[in-house]
């Protein structure tokens, strides 16, 4: 049975489901409601609203962190790990189905880039134009474990402006057989990408959204 939470924003009176075997961690509605489930870790609430296009998104969950791997291979959502790369685009599909949740797709990445600008939490710089101070932009590339800076904490998610980029269920519009990989080390997080499905790299993890 779903647990329903109802909270106040703005005047707005906002009910949000917490899915089954997850309970409240921290954080409010409005700046990134985490929950938690002990096996496979914590997800931020991020709200219904628009994107860029003016499209209407409906709320999601999303991984706090990016997914490390844990025993037997399941995909964890906590602090201090290192992020699970060089992992092919349908072995990770496949990782977030196995938790019921699946890759964002690009109308979901989307409305969080426009959800941290709204909330004030980022810019629309940090999001739309260059690289920030808010994530993991080392040169030459290295991977930062899981919540190992609190500076790259927005909105209880963690290092979404570097580190690694993010597979996508998104695929490119020039080749059908090609997925949309996000943001990533010394782009803003709205920057896309191309990648093709079974590519490995040790620069690509993988964010899992569950509803």
């Amino acid at each position: 049975m779903l647990n329903t939470v109802i909270e106040y924003c703005d005047g707005d009176r906002i009910e949000v489901d917490i899915p089954v075997n997850f309970s409240f961690k921290e954080g409010k509605i409005n700046n990134g409601y985490v929950i938690e489930n002990t096996v496979i870790g914590q997800y931020v609430r991020i709200p219904s609203g628009y994107i860029p296009d003016g499209k209407y998104v409906r709320g999601f969950w999303i991984s706090r962190y990016e997914i490390s791997k844990g025993k037997d291979g399941l995909p964890l959502s906590i602090a201090n790990a290192v992020p699970w790369t060089r992992i092919p685009w349908y072995d990770a599909e496949k990782v977030a189905q196995s938790v019921n949740g699946y890759l964002p797709g690009g109308d979901e990445y989307n409305r969080i880039c426009m959800w941290l600008v709204e909330t004030g939490a980022a810019s629309f710089k940090d999001v739309f134009v260059t690289k920030s101070s808010k994530g993991n932009h080392s040169n030459p590339f290295v991977m930062a474990k899981t919540g190992s800076n609190p500076e790259w904490m927005v909105n209880h998610l963690d290092n979404f402006f570097g580190n690694c980029f993010i597979w996508t269920s998104e695929k490119s519009e020039l080749n059908s057989s090609h997925y949309i990989i996000r943001g990533g080390h010394e782009h803003p997080p709205v920057c896309r990408f191309w990648a093709k499905p079974n590519t490995k790299s040790e620069e690509i993890g993988m964010r899992i959204v569950i509803r």
